[in-house]
Parts: structure tokens; C-alpha cells; sequence
């Protein structure tokens, strides 16, 4: 039998794992808060630090996505950045867009460096890479020191959360770089409510049933929702004194059944209320 046919086993094992990629623990969840993103934010006392995490989570983007950003890639009249094809995860090529106010930090971060000019928007190497470890902007950060400074700075906010170890004993944490992503996936979708194909657009989903996947309501929404139909409920007041008295007369263990004492005629029974029934 071909292994390979359309619909075989080997069709049925990997639509299977595709299926249980979104059940693992963390794929959909591991996420900051609105509160906790500041929480974060604030802990990190590095600006350029601070200002490469804002990025990436107004972006939306992947780490790998955010490291090869140049200055060839951005759009300082249009707050937007250009992802090429050859830089995203599924070769496709994406416009994402910051707010004005967090691009007007970066052109100034460019003018103290010297590499953009004082009284216009010129850029003066395009090759460059936006953000870059040590003095050479030609040479770009690694994905996995950018892990390593998103560690550090949970750690420092005290968000860090471990919820499993491996088969070797090491902690998995709940936060990771890539939680960024999902927070601002998260918090477009239930806080600010855009519509799922703009968000879809931004973060460079495929489909947009990959986007749907959050639609899924977080633990703070339910636990919101409880919170607000809970204080509703405590404004209702107590039943009618008359549906209270009959309630309680049923529910007293004391209760017998009182014979009707009404005096009716020799034969007459005692529910029927004295009432005379002829003989036929």
C-alpha cells in the first residue's frame, strides 16, 4: 500500500499531529496580559532594550522576522515596516504598521546614532539593521540573545512562570520572546477589537483560520465576564413575601397536612370542603 496516497496513514498521522498543535499547553496562551505587557515594559531599564520589545510586540512579528529588519525596510511617513518574502516564515512578503509615536522614537534613536539625518527622514546607510549588538549595523542580533533578553527582563518583572519540565529535567518556561506576538495578537482581537482579517494581515497569518484560533476566550475574559454577571446578579432583590410564605410552609419538616374542619353533612369528605355531594 502507498504510504504517501492522499488520505493514507501517513496523511491521517500528520493531519492528526496538525490537529493537536494548537492543544499543547502554551501555543495559544502564553501571553502577557495588557497589565502585565507594562509590568514587563517597565522592568527593563535598558531604552534600547525597551524600545526593540515595544517593536516587536506592536509589530506582531516573529523574532526571526524582527532581527533582519534594515533601514531600507521602514516607512517613517507611513509608520510601517516592509517584511521581504526571503525574511518571513512563510515566504510571503507583509507591510506591518506601528504607531507614529513609537517610530518618531526609533528616527530619534537613529539621530543620536548618527545614522539618519537631523532635519529629514535620509537614512544614511539602508543597509544597516535596525537594531544591533555591539557598534557594527551591519551585523544583526541573533534570535536566540533576543530569547535571552526577553528572559532576563521576565525574570526581573517576576512574570516568569514555569509549568512543566522535559524529558531532561529542564524548566519550560510559560513566557517566552514569542509571547510577544501572541499578546499582541491577543489584545488586538479581545481588547481592541479589530477585525480578524486586519489582524491577520498585520502578523502575517496564511489563513485566516490560524487568526481564529484566538478567538478562543482567554482565562481573564471568562474570569471578567463571572466577575461583571456576578455584581449583576447581587442587585436582584429577594422573591415576593407571598412566593417566600408558600415556599417556606412546603419546606418546614413540621408541616402536616391540616384536615378540612368545615362541617358539612354525614358523609361528606373531608376535601371536599363540606360541600354535599347527592347520592345517585
Amino acid at each position: 500500500m502507498n504510504m504517501d496516497q492522499k488520505g493514507g496513514p501517513t496523511a491521517n498521522v500528520k493531519s492528526s499531529a496538525k490537529s493537536r498543535r494548537y492543544e499543547r499547553f502554551g501555543e495559544t496562551i502564553r501571553y502577557l496580559t495588557v497589565e502585565e505587557l507594562q509590568q514587563f515594559l517597565d522592568a527593563i531599564e535598558n531604552y534600547r532594550h525597551k524600545l526593540m520589545m515595544r517593536v516587536i510586540y506592536e509589530l506582531g512579528c516573529r523574532v526571526g522576522e524582527f532581527v533582519r529588519i534594515q533601514l531600507k525596510h521602514l516607512t517613517f511617513g507611513r509608520s510601517s515596516i516592509y517584511f521581504p518574502a526571503e525574511n518571513t516564515k512563510t515566504k510571503k512578503r507583509r507591510v506591518s504598521h506601528m504607531p507614529p509615536g513609537l517610530m518618531n522614537e526609533i528616527k530619534s534613536l537613529l539621530r543620536q546614532e548618527g545614522r539618519m539625518a537631523h532635519r529629514s527622514a535620509r537614512v544614511h546607510r539602508l543597509d544597516d539593521f535596525l537594531f544591533h549588538p555591539g557598534r557594527n549595523p551591519r551585523k544583526r542580533y541573533t534570535e536566540n540573545r533576543l530569547r535571552q533578553i526577553f528572559a532576563r527582563y521576565i525574570h526581573i518583572a517576576g512574570l516568569d512562570r514555569e509549568y512543566a519540565r522535559d524529558r531532561k529535567g529542564r524548566a519550560l518556561h510559560e513566557l517566552t520572546i514569542h509571547s510577544l506576538r501572541h499578546s499582541h495578537i491577543m489584545h488586538y482581537v479581545h481588547v481592541f477589537k479589530l477585525p480578524l482579517p486586519i489582524v491577520q494581515k498585520q502578523v502575517g497569518h496564511t489563513t485566516l483560520s490560524a487568526t481564529s484560533v484566538y478567538l478562543r476566550p482567554s482565562d481573564e475574559h471568562v474570569a471578567s465576564a463571572y466577575e461583571h454577571a456576578r455584581r449583576h446578579s447581587a442587585q436582584v432583590t429577594n422573591a415576593p413575601q407571598s412566593l417566600n410564605t408558600r415556599a417556606s410552609s412546603f419546606d418546614n419538616d413540621t408541616y402536616k397536612r391540616t384536615p378540612n374542619t368545615t362541617t358539612g353533612p354525614a358523609g361528606a369528605h373531608p376535601g371536599d370542603g363540606g360541600i354535599h355531594r347527592p347520592k345517585r
